[in-house]
Order: structure tokens, then C-alpha cells, then sequence
């Protein structure tokens, strides 16, 4: 099953408010928007580069218009702290009629045009109704107390043997939008709508800016892509490198 892009939405979600950072996707990160970040990688997709703002102020209209794209006023009672994702995509969809809506977050301004890119095929590629970007986390979890994705009663397992957590990002969500309708009118929600699909990002994908101590490691990784570094080899001290040359395995 391949599913064709022409009636694909994009939008980028930017509300004006935050709790947590006043302002958060317009905040400069290494003397830009936030916000931009996502535009500028968008618009090296291959599939995604069509796409808008989706935000309840006009605020976003001076960046929308710097970069050439669409800025769509969502109703105020949808910009709230208290409103939910479930409700303003409905909203969208009722507005514009898409067969398939991709919401790419502002607040993931790490994850590549390739990353987009996959997951847009993996969805097209699948017969899933969600699909939903995830980090892959294989470590030992608990939750209230208990152990969800090893035992307990027995010996401590490695983390290799362990079954990894599928944790959410939301650096990118596709939905069939058909599917999404029928069950946000029935049930009152859409986001884990039919058959659900889990897109793995990369670890730089999965950085999520939610915080203002958030600002600061963004900082730091904002400059490095800049500078366009390449992975640096391992380094030992001379003791180690002479016993890394002397021992043929080194792994067990």
C-alpha cells in the first residue's frame, strides 16, 4: 500500500502562550526564532515542504510572511493552556479537508529533512490510521513502583536483552484524516485514532524543548550543527592504546 501526498496537509503547531516558557517558539535559539528551525528543514523535505503555521495569534505573521507560508488562525478557545491537541486538529481538518494531516512541531528543532522525509513513507507505506514519532528507549523502566519491560524476580537482565519503551516525542504526527474524523465524532478524541504506527527519530531528533533550562543545551547543539563538525574518533590515554593494540579481543 503507497499513499499518494497531493492531499496532504502540514501544519506546524505554534500557540502563544506557554506555562512553562512565555513565548517558547519565537524565543531567539542561537540568535533565531525557534520556530524557524522546523520552517527551514521543512522546506528541504521532499513531501512536507508545502506546509503553514497553525497558531491562535497573529503574532506569527511577520515570520510566516518572511518565509513565504501560510499562517491559519485557529479559533481562541483552541489556543488555551487548557485546550487539547485532539480538539484543534479536528477542528483543522473540518476546515480544510485534507486526506491526510502531518502536525511537525516547533519544538523538536534538531530532527533532520531525511527523518521527515521516512516518516512520511513509513506512513504512506503502511495501511496504519496514526502514526506517531517515538524515541526508542531501551533501559530498565519502572512506573508506581513496578518494573513495565523486565522482572524484578530474578537475576538483574543487560539492557541489550531488555524490551525496549516506546516513548513520544510528537516531532512529527500523521493522520488519516477520514479515520480521525469518525473517531474524534464518536469518541471525542482523535489523536490514538484506528491502527497506530511508531516512527522511531534519532536521539537528536527526540530533543524536545519544553523547559527553559531546555534553551540551554539547544544552545550548545545549535552551535555545533553550525559548525558542521565531523564525529571525532575515540581518543585514549597512551596506557590504553598500547593495551588496545596488544590484546586482540577486546569484547566480551
Amino acid at each position: 500500500m503507497t499513499r499518494c501526498n497531493e492531499n496532504l496537509k502540514v501544519i506546524i503547531p505554534a500557540r502563544i502562550g506557554s506555562n512553562r516558557v512565555p513565548i517558547k517558539n519565537l524565543r531567539l535559539l542561537d540568535k533565531k526564532p525557534l520556530i524557524s528551525y522546523i520552517i527551514e528543514t521543512l522546506k528541504n523535505t521532499n513531501y512536507l515542504n508545502k506546509f503553514e503555521i497553525n497558531s491562535d495569534s497573529n503574532l506569527f505573521k511577520t515570520i510566516a510572511d518572511q518565509y513565504d507560508i501560510g499562517l491559519y488562525i485557529r479559533p481562541k478557545e483552541l489556543g488555551t493552556s487548557e485546550s487539547l491537541i485532539d480538539d484543534y486538529i479536528y477542528e483543522y481538518i473540518k476546515s480544510n479537508n485534507p486526506e491526510h494531516l502531518a502536525v511537525v512541531n516547533p519544538t523538536s528543532p534538531f530532527i533532520s529533512a531525511e527523518e521527515l522525509d521516512k516518516a512520511w513513507e513509513t506512513y504512506a507505506e503502511s495501511d496504519c490510521d496514526t502514526l506517531l514519532s517515538c524515541e526508542r528507549i531501551q533501559t530498565h523502566c519502572f512506573k508506581n513502583g513496578k518494573a513495565i519491560n523486565f522482572s524484578i524476580n530474578g537475576k538483574h537482565p543487560r539492557s541489550q536483552d531488555i524490551e525496549p519503551i516506546h516513548a513520544l516525542n510528537f516531532a512529527i504526527s500523521i493522520w488519516n484524516c477520514k479515520s480521525y474524523i469518525e473517531n474524534y465524532e464518536k469518541n471525542q478524541y482523535g489523536v490514538y485514532t484506528g491502527k497506530l504506527k511508531f516512527f522511531n527519530t534519532s536521539e537528536l531528533a527526540s530533543i524536545d524543548i519544553d523547559y527553559p533550562e531546555d534553551f540551554k543545551i539547544a544552545e550548545y547543539l545549535a552551535d555545533l550543527n553550525k559548525k558542521n563538525l565531523p564525529t571525532p574518533e575515540a581518543e585514549f590515554p597512551d596506557y590504553v592504546n598500547e593495551f588496545i593494540k596488544s590484546t586482540k579481543n577486546i569484547q566480551n
